[in-house]
């Protein structure tokens, strides 16, 4: 953990199905991540000249530990941090490439990293790595 107060929103999955026979080895998922702070504003406040600014929202994953060893190379994330504008989502894409010495058919791979969302309250959220080695 980062040190920050921040609330436990849960946990969500990420499954990577591997093919050794697959041409390419780097297999990829994308998820977006949305805002919706300041959907909820009144139709008055969007032509007011005194409107505050619409909320961002930051997000950021957590590298992996070193203690997961060849895996700490094997996933990318991109992009690993940004901004997501309040009603907007943001297209996340995680790449995985199977280490060699990990790569046996019929193995399930799983390792897992946090998300940190931060906005007028911070959650963090445990993103696990699934990766099904077949054939």
């Amino acid at each position: 953990s980062s040190g920050i107060n921040a609330e436990y929103g849960g946990d969500f999955w990420v499954v990577f199905i591997c093919s050794l026979s697959a041409p390419k080895q780097t297999f990829t998922q994308s998820v977006s991540i949305g805002n919706c702070r300041g959907a909820g504003l009144k139709p008055d406040a969007a032509n007011s000249k005194d409107k505050a600014a619409k909320p961002t929202g930051d997000f950021v994953f957590d590298p992996l530990k070193a203690d997961y060893g060849p895996l700490v190379k094997a996933i990318v994330i991109n992009p690993q941090k940004g901004s997501v504008e309040s009603c907007a989502t943001v297209p996340v894409t995680f790449q995985f490439t199977p280490p060699k010495e990990l790569a046996e058919i019929g193995s399930r791979i799983q390792f897992n990293t946090m998300l940190t969302l931060k906005g007028e309250t911070v959650e963090q959220y445990r993103v696990n790595f699934v990766a099904e080695i077949v054939k």
